[in-house]
């Protein structure tokens, strides 16, 4: 199975092999194993502790929900009952804050 790897150089691939704490291998079948039709190759890789600990990571945040509940039910009631303030010079500084970042980005996706 190939991987396509785009964006980069020759040579910044090869930096980023040489910088690279993990390691992977494969091991090819022997002629015993060719003869007996037992010839799948097996490639191994192992991650740096680094790349173990993101994993762990990303799966812990991915449990975590999107927004902070008990927040959303302060501000639903705050709302009916019809006291809840807010900042509309900060809600619009968010605002344009948000909409820059957006185009910022889609201009870089381009």
């Amino acid at each position: 199975m190939a991987i396509e790897i785009t964006r980069y150089t020759p040579a910044q691939l090869s930096s980023a092999r040489a910088d690279s704490h993990g390691q992977a291998s494969r091991t090819e079948p022997t002629a015993a194993q060719k003869q007996t039709g037992q010839s799948q190759t097996t490639d191994t890789v192992t991650l740096t502790d680094t790349a173990s600990q993101l994993h762990k990571l990303g799966t812990m945040i991915a449990t975590q929900p999107v927004m902070d509940l008990a927040r959303v039910d302060n501000v639903r009631q705050a709302l009916n009952a019809g006291h809840y303030e807010f900042n509309s010079a900060r809600v619009a500084e968010k605002m344009l804050r948000f909409e820059s970042a957006r185009q910022s980005t889609e201009l870089n996706t381009r």
